[in-house]
């Protein structure tokens, strides 16, 4: 893990983000069209974005970092068939899991040098 001042903080975090986003995704979901056309890819690709910052903060470059990273695309593709079986009025779509796999990938890119978190927490000192 990389030197934080509350990675306790940060994990648990992590880990409630990947708990609601699994409970929002399994949810009966409502039929009806969104207001903006396609507007749940952009959610999904920022939520799993703000999920791969939180990966990359937490993990030091190298094979941890990788695993949670790879975790992260593992778990939206989980996600997608667990709603294509089992959620009602939902419906597995793969463009959701590119959405997923883009967030992912920018917030990788974005942040491979620069930890946001070790930023939020030098902010936060001040």
């Amino acid at each position: 893990m990389n030197s934080l001042r509350w990675p306790r903080l940060w994990l648990a975090l992590w880990l409630a983000g990947m708990a609601i986003g699994a409970y929002l995704s399994l949810r009966a979901g409502v039929l009806r069209e969104p207001v903006i056309p396609h507007v749940d890819k952009l959610i999904h690709a920022l939520s799993y974005g703000v999920l791969a910052v939180l990966a990359c903060g937490l993990f030091a470059p190298g094979l941890m970092r990788t695993a949670a990273v790879l975790w992260l695309l593992v778990f939206g593709g989980l996600i997608e068939l667990a709603q294509g079986a089992w959620a009602i009025n939902r419906l597995a779509d793969p463009w959701d899991l590119l959405a997923n796999t883009c967030g992912i990938m920018a917030a990788v890119l974005l942040f491979r040098r620069r930890n946001v978190l070790q930023y939020i927490e030098k902010r936060l000192r001040k």
